[in-house]
């Protein structure tokens, strides 16, 4: 995908609050199904609520396979364009908490 092609979307589905400090977001991918594109701008964490894997596309091509069991917690401080695509039958849910300043 050519920068000048890219459209970027949010990172994830709901923001479920934002102040100062954080903004926290719901990401609901449900079989089948993908994220819009996205870049992340500050360092997160992410809790996994249900599901159990997703496949990260990246923008230069590249893909990984992440597994996940409810409760996983990850920090990421990595900020690459991506999707991710869940190619399991079962709906993938996390809480993803973006830290400002």
């Amino acid at each position: 995908m050519a920068d000048s092609d890219r459209q970027l979307g949010d990172i994830a589905t709901v923001v479920l609050l934002e102040n100062d400090k954080v903004k926290i977001w719901n990401l609901i991918v449900d079989p089948g199904e993908a994220s819009p594109w996205h870049l992340h701008e500050r360092d997160y964490v992410t809790i996994v609520v249900e599901g159990e894997a997703l496949v990260a596309q990246f923008e230069d091509g590249t893909r990984e396979r992440r597994t996940y069991e409810p409760g996983d917690v990850n920090f990421t401080g990595e900020h690459r364009v991506h999707r991710v695509v869940n190619d399991t039958e079962t709906r993938y849910k996390n809480v993803l908490i973006e830290f400002k300043g």
